[in-house]
């Protein structure tokens, strides 16, 4: 567990600077550096400013093309934050939490990121692109006005506990969060991933349990010798729980394979997780179709940010649990059909 005591450290790291940023310019009023969100970045596109938003994530999708998302995994302190829910309640409080893999919900933080991009960044430049760029950044203030409190409440409950009681571990990062789907392009092209390095896998499957992602690791490694995964946020736990210690986060490439016995029992693990009906599939079309109404209509960009933060995860919350009543009433009306 060596890894995760370092991941640990580095989001106390993160939290120590991130209230330093807010009391250097908030209490003693120094304003040298500003917002390092992503909508910085964008408004600082559609500006044609570069600000400091646009440097930390020039650098961060630079680690995501080496490294994959170990942002998301080490340094992202909202993603910090659900685990810190998750140990909280799902390991100190033994509440448990489904481990159901929706396959297609995939889609929904890419139409997110579309929304987010074209209303922060392309819209503006419709109105005319900048002709030059200009270095400024302090450009956009940390906190940027655009929360209150009753949003930051929402966003703390709604993305965090209630998320994770529906869906599982770091439900907001693999089902919702338009960052980590941008990271998701970006990752595509990494070379360091976690291999197989050793022919004594047992096909255990621990790997795929104990994975917050909800990724397939021993399906992968048995098809493929190496996660790829973009759904990878790099937090090693599949590492530091391996029996064996047959896998490894690393640059070089192995053709090393498992053997015969732990590969069937792989696939047959495979072969259970992916037993799925269209039931995500509505889901997530239900989503994307509102979401573009209530965006191209000019609903949400009007909506108190209350409301804007209440609309991503509630959308789905609804969606899932018509979707799960329907099915469920539908497989009633079968049984009654059958039993006449």
């Amino acid at each position: 567990m060596a890894m995760q005591r370092w991941r640990a450290l580095s989001r106390v790291i993160l939290m120590l600077l991130v209230t330093a940023h807010l009391t250097t310019w908030y209490a003693l009023g120094v304003h040298i550096v500003g917002s390092i969100g992503i909508e910085a970045l964008f408004a600082g596109l559609s500006r044609g400013v570069i600000n400091a938003g646009f440097i930390f994530w020039m650098l961060v999708f630079a680690s995501a093309m080496l490294l994959g998302r170990a942002f998301c995994g080490w340094f992202c302190w909202f993603g910090g934050y659900q685990e810190l829910v998750a140990w909280s309640i799902g390991d100190r409080f033994k509440i448990k939490m489904p481990r159901g893999v929706l396959l297609y919900l995939g889609a929904i933080p890419f139409v997110g990121l579309g929304v987010k991009i074209y209303y922060t960044w392309i819209v503006n430049w419709l109105d005319g692109m900048p002709t030059s760029f200009s270095f400024n950044l302090a450009n956009v203030e940390p906190w940027g006005g655009q929360q209150t409190g009753v949003s930051i409440l929402i966003t703390l409950v709604l993305y965090g506990p209630v998320l994770m009681y529906v869906f599982g571990r770091r439900a907001w990062c693999r089902h919702l969060c338009p960052i980590g789907a941008l990271l998701k392009i970006f990752s595509l092209v990494r070379p360091a991933k976690v291999r197989l390095i050793s022919d004594d896998c047992l096909g255990c499957g621990r790997c795929t349990r104990i994975c917050d992602m909800e990724i397939d690791v021993s399906g992968e490694i048995q098809r493929y010798g190496e996660v790829r995964s973009t759904n990878c946020n790099v937090c090693l736990k599949c590492i530091d729980q391996c029996p064996n210690d047959v896998i490894a986060f690393t640059f070089r490439p192995s053709d090393i394979a498992m053997s015969p016995e732990a590969a069937v029992r792989a696939e047959r693990q495979t072969a259970k997780r992916r037993k799925l009906s269209a039931f995500d599939i509505v889901i997530a079309l239900l989503w994307i179709g509102l979401v573009l109404t209530f965006s191209f209509a000019g609903l949400r960009q009007n909506a108190p940010q209350a409301i804007k933060a209440l609309m991503t995860p509630g959308l789905l919350l609804v969606f899932y649990g018509l979707a799960l009543i329907t099915r469920k009433v539908w497989y009633k009306f079968s049984a009654l059909k059958q039993a006449m």
